[in-house]
């Protein structure tokens, strides 16, 4: 830790080569990973200079004073961030877990698929008992906890509870699986 120490201290008195040695000390292994991600190279590069601005401004405005990891690890957890970040607006296809980017027409064709399944979800909610219903709608919309379930609906343990909410599940899977019955 006291190499980064260094480093960061060199920054924060201007010196700027330092910065240009961590630039290069740091690229190719950054570049490596990108690339298991399906990154294309000027997607990476913009990803990579962004990180060391970032990294450089942290320092500067004091928000970085000390490392308590490694460099290369705080450098990568923020271009983690940024690939994963900009992953999600980029549309894809997963094939034998590959990613294949493709066109703004599938685009159209996915966000159709999202609405079909949006109202398949909806009417197996609806044929999903109104107990099951109130489970799970105070479980995962209103983030109840169990116990505060268990007074609010009267049950006798908290593990009937979890028993009729794993019930409720299931139920709704199949419901989804097999939207006609």
């Amino acid at each position: 830790m006291l190499r980064e120490q260094f480093l960061i201290d060199a920054i924060k008195a201007g010196k700027l080569e330092t910065l240009d040695g961590i630039y290069l000390e740091h690229k190719k292994p950054f570049f490596l990973f990108a690339y298991k991600l399906g990154l294309k190279e000027d997607e990476v590069e913009d990803m990579y200079q962004d990180v060391i601005l970032s990294f450089y401004q942290n320092v500067k405005s004091g928000r970085l004073n000390k490392l308590n990891c490694s460099l290369r690890t705080y450098l990568f957890s923020i271009g983690k961030f940024k690939i994963y970040k900009h992953l999600k607006k980029v549309p894809r296809i997963t094939i034998n877990d590959k990613h294949i980017f493709y066109s703004e027409e599938l685009m159209h064709f996915e966000t159709d698929l999202q609405e079909e399944r949006t109202e398949q979800i909806k009417a197996s909610w609806d044929k999903l008992g109104e107990r099951c219903q109130q489970v799970l709608n105070y479980f995962y919309y209103q983030s109840y906890s169990l116990d505060e379930i268990v007074k609010h609906l009267n049950y006798s343990s908290k593990d009937v509870l979890k028993s009729q909410k794993s019930r409720c599940l299931k139920k709704l899977k199949e419901l989804i699986c097999k939207p006609n019955e």
